[in-house]
C-alpha cells in the first residue's frame, strides 16, 4: 500500500508522491523524498548566491566609484540574507519556530560569513591575480557550502519540520530497487 504524502507538503509533492511506484520514475523519486532538503538547499543556496552576488554586483558598479568595496559588501548583506532566510524557513527546512526567536540565528550564520568575507576579502584581492568581482564570486559559492550544516543544526533547529521516512519502501528493499 503506498502512502500518502506527508501531511503539510505542497502540491507538487502529493503529485509525486503517487509517482514512487512508476518504474520510470520512481527511482528518482524516492530519491528526491530521501535528499529533498540537499536538494532544495542546493537550488536555493544557488538561487541566493545568484541573488546576493547580482545585489553586490550591482551597488559594486553603481557605488563603488564614490564609497569602499568593504562598505558596499555591508550595503548588499541585508537584502541577501532576507532573501536567504525566506526561501530557507519556507522552502527547505519548513520551519514553523517563531521568526523572532529564530531569524536572529539565521542572521548570526551570515554574519559569521559577513565578517569572515570582511576580513579576507582586502587579503585576497592583494594575493590573487583577480579582480574583486571573480574574488567575491569565489567566496559566495564557499559560503553555499559551509553556512548549510549552520541553518540546518543552529538556524532551523527548533521549527525544522522532520518528514517521516518513506515507509512504502524499507531501506533494504529501497537499495534492492534502486
Amino acid at each position: 500500500m503506498q502512502p500518502t504524502a506527508a501531511r503539510g507538503s505542497n502540491r507538487i509533492e502529493r503529485r509525486l508522491d503517487g509517482l514512487r511506484a512508476n518504474p520510470a520514475l520512481g527511482r528518482p523519486t524516492r530519491f528526491y523524498f530521501r535528499r529533498r532538503e540537499q536538494l532544495l538547499y542546493l537550488v536555493f543556496g544557488g538561487w541566493n548566491t545568484v541573488f546576493g552576488y547580482g545585489v553586490w554586483a550591482l551597488l559594486q558598479y553603481l557605488l563603488g566609484a564614490n564609497l569602499p568595496y568593504l562598505v558596499v559588501l555591508l550595503l548588499a548583506w541585508p537584502p541577501a540574507v532576507l532573501n536567504a532566510y525566506l526561501a530557507y524557513r519556507y522552502i527547505v527546512f519548513r520551519s514553523r519556530e517563531p521568526v523572532l526567536k529564530e531569524f536572529p540565528r539565521f542572521s548570526f550564520v551570515y554574519l559569521v560569513t559577513l565578517l569572515v568575507n570582511l576580513a579576507l576579502l582586502p587579503v585576497a584581492l592583494r594575493v590573487l591575480p583577480f579582480n574583486i568581482y571573480v574574488v567575491q564570486a569565489l567566496f559566495a559559492g564557499v559560503v553555499v557550502v559551509c553556512s548549510y550544516l549552520g541553518h540546518k543544526h543552529f538556524s532551523f533547529r527548533g521549527g525544522h519540520q522532520r518528514h517521516p521516512r518513506d515507509t512504502s519502501f524499507s531501506d533494504s528493499t529501497a537499495a534492492k530497487q534502486d
